[in-house]
């Protein structure tokens, strides 16, 4: 099973993704998780991570286009903030 991202980890790892998808030229779709990370106010982090987990899996169902790497990272992400989320 691949390392999960913690809380902490979150915005750099989602800002790496959003680099990955910018420079395979889904602009769009790096834009949205960077205005979640950089500009979105979420009165919790509950909010945050279900936004998060909102565009993590609409960019999963329309990313047959998506390398295979940055497919991973999608998934390793939202089993991520599945798990971060369990326990709130």
């Amino acid at each position: 099973m691949p390392n999960l991202a913690g809380p902490e980890e979150f915005p750099a790892v989602i800002n790496a993704l959003g680099d990955k998808l910018r420079n395979s030229g889904f602009i769009a779709k790096a834009d949205r998780l960077h205005y979640l990370v950089h500009e979105f106010v979420a009165t919790t982090s509950n909010e945050l991570y279900g936004e998060l987990s909102v565009t993590l899996r609409a960019i999963q169902r329309e990313g047959s286009d998506l390398s295979p790497e940055i497919a991973a990272e999608v998934r390793r992400l939202i089993k991520s903030i599945d798990h971060i989320c369990r326990w709130r």
